[in-house]
């Protein structure tokens, strides 16, 4: 199946989820003004019902949680106005973690997927959560996050400083994540994981290890954001960077008409985790993960590489993370396979990497596997004289002499593996 088709899948299960959490003929709005409870005015609603928050600074209620919502179809809504004295602001108070906390009742964030809880809690998803106009700020954990949401939107909020991840939706279903703002982040601004039809359009994603991640998703498409600043702009990972188990799909992950650009931050996390370990200068990485879309993006001023492609073996080989280690496990095919890179334009990446044992790397597209890799395709990109690193033979490590960047993929009746297919570009004019 082609991308374009999957696309069309996804903008229809989504268009049920938001019309299921548009409607209700008994919908209550309750309004909430400073000085007053945002989470009493949840506790109090029925499902369906929309709390409307005038302008004002906050202070959550909830002992783990600024805000926790446990009922269907809510809709939070900052009544936003100009400037900081217009932002509805939701602060941390005492040992709260997370600040926007959206799951079924008795699911904490902390509550592991594959144990007998995360299987009861996926058995009683929410329907349909919607959050509009809030800045979440100075959490120690996560800034607005979903666990097992069916139907969800994120629009027009700001994470501010949230200091593991910022808007975080997580193993939930058809959504949309559009025009907010997120930075701060030690971990990443913006993580879908392990999720299924997400759309990300318009967000602004910067001043954290990482602006924008995915892993063990499917259907995921991401569209017209910015993300600058960070240590990595964008990051596609295999399940042993993720906190969540793998699926037994996790393709179509598509990336196009995104500016990534200037991704220099000094990375600030702490060197043992895995993102900490990832050098500055980072445009887009794909990194063990296989039958993904980029296209045509702006991909520039990224001092180490701007598109990077690599093996999870081969990138991990003797760190910490090496697959050859005793008693590691791997979590699925560490090999990059069907993936198409075209029609970006890479310019002015890879001219000032950080000292370390990869910068033979640094160029504007990097590809590096030795796992057996295939089906993958990189064309049209431009300027035509872009640079570029490829491992594909002659490459050596005696002479570090970069071969072809591969194209076996480049034709539907190319090689494929393990049911890989060919992809192609979202196709704008006929949505």
């Amino acid at each position: 199946m082609h991308a374009r088709l999957k696309l069309r899948s996804i903008g229809a299960a989504l268009g049920v989820a938001i019309f299921a959490i548009s409607t209700g003929a008994n919908a209550t709005v309750h309004r909430v003004f400073p000085g007053e409870s945002i989470q009493n005015a949840i506790d109090a609603a029925a499902p369906g019902d929309t709390i409307l928050v005038e302008p004002g600074t906050y202070e959550g209620t909830n002992g783990k949680y600024g805000l926790r919502i446990t009922k269907d179809n809510l809709r939070l809504i900052g009544k936003a106005g100009k400037g900081n004295k217009g932002k509805v602001r939701i602060h941390k108070v005492g040992s709260q973690e997370t600040g926007v906390y959206a799951a079924p009742e008795g699911c904490d964030y902390t509550v592991q997927a594959n144990t007998a809880l995360g299987q009861d809690c996926n058995s009683r998803q929410l329907q349909g959560f919607y959050i509009r106009g809030f800045t979440v700020e100075g959490f120690p954990q996560n800034g607005i996050q979903t666990r097992w949401v069916d139907g969800f939107q994120f629009v027009q909020n700001e994470s501010v400083n949230n200091k593991n991840n910022g808007i975080y939706p997580t193993l939930s279903a058809n959504g949309l994540v559009q025009n907010n703002v997120s930075y701060g982040s030690l971990d990443t601004a913006m993580w879908v994981a392990g999720s299924e039809n997400v759309r990300v359009i318009g967000n602004e994603l910067y001043g954290s290890t990482i602006g924008f991640e995915i892993t063990v998703s499917n259907n995921v498409y991401v569209t017209q954001n910015r993300m600058y600043g960070n240590t990595a702009g964008i990051g596609l990972f295999h399940p042993n960077a993720a906190g969540n188990p793998p699926k037994p799909v996790m393709a179509n992950w598509i990336i196009e008409h995104n500016d990534v650009y200037d991704n220099n931050l000094p990375n600030p996390a702490s060197p043992t985790s895995f993102q900490g370990a990832l050098p500055p200068g980072i445009g887009i990485v794909l990194l063990g993960v296989s039958d993904h879309v980029i296209a045509k993006n702006n991909v520039e001023g990224n001092d180490f590489v701007g598109i990077g492609v690599l093996g999870w073996c081969t990138a991990n080989a003797n760190t910490p993370r090496a697959c050859d280690q005793p008693g590691y496990e791997l979590l699925g095919d560490p090999a990059v396979n069907n993936n198409l890179v075209s029609q970006n334009k890479v310019n002015g990446n890879g001219g000032n990497p950080l000292a370390g044992p990869l910068n033979f790397l640094a160029a504007d597209i990097s590809y590096f596997e030795f796992e057996g890799s295939s089906g993958n395709c990189f064309e049209k990109n431009k300027p035509s004289d872009f640079t570029f690193f490829s491992s594909e033979p002659p490459f050596s490590f005696l002479t570090f002499e970069s071969g072809p960047l591969p194209t076996d993929g480049c034709k539907k009746d190319g090689p494929k593996k393990k049911g890989g297919h060919h992809h192609e570009p979202h196709d704008d004019s006929d949505d």
